[in-house]
């Protein structure tokens, strides 16, 4: 029964964080959503960070572990980004705030910064190298590409918001790629049918 109590508390509050953010959800009311006392829910969980942390430590990641090695490979680490975005909104609504409330949450982003990150800027050189994606103009610039597309995708949700549309992050990703694409990449890109336009 323990088991379940504390699956049900983070169930509920992960619902509720993805619904309304973190910042706008109390353990009050958690607690009140599942039909227990405050005091219940805290002797499973002290504070609401660790609730957080808890939800976090239970997911499972759903990205490539090795780079893509094609267009098709890299929109589909795109497409992972986005949905993963969507399935756990809970995290990306206040996502700076969460990597302050504790060291073990600003460590899981950190690490899942550096595996994206590798990700794509070890894509673009490979992709350079078949002729799908033009040489850096400049020292560093698929660094900066992958940090704007990560920085992107992590603030998307709060930016569509604000935006007033839900058009998707990936056309948004595929724009800053665009430029990087030589007349092979733009040919095997159109069939991909992303529009980048609104």
């Amino acid at each position: 029964m323990k088991r379940n109590t504390r699956q049900a508390i983070l169930d509920t509050a992960k619902t509720l964080f993805s619904q309304r953010g973190y910042n706008d959800v109390s353990i009050g009311e958690i607690a009140g959503a599942l039909g227990i006392s405050k005091g219940n829910l805290t002797y499973y969980f002290k504070k609401k960070e660790e609730i957080m942390e808890a939800i976090l430590a239970s997911l499972t990641p759903t990205y490539p572990n090795d780079p893509p090695q094609s267009l098709a490979e890299l929109d589909a680490c795109l497409l992972d980004m986005e949905q993963a975005r969507s399935r756990n909104a809970f995290y990306f609504w206040n996502h700076a705030q969460l990597g302050q409330l504790s060291a073990k949450i600003k460590g899981m982003q950190q690490r899942i910064y550096r595996h994206h990150f590798h990700l794509l800027t070890q894509s673009f050189q490979d992709l350079r190298d078949q002729g799908a994606l033009h040489p850096e103009s400049y020292p560093g610039e698929y660094a900066r590409v992958a940090d704007a597309i990560l920085l992107t995708n992590i603030y998307w949700l709060p930016f569509s918001a604000v935006k007033g549309t839900e058009e998707g992050f990936r056309a948004q990703a595929w724009a800053l790629l665009h430029p990087l694409l030589t007349q092979r990449g733009r040919e095997v890109f159109t069939t991909l049918a992303i529009p980048l336009t609104q």
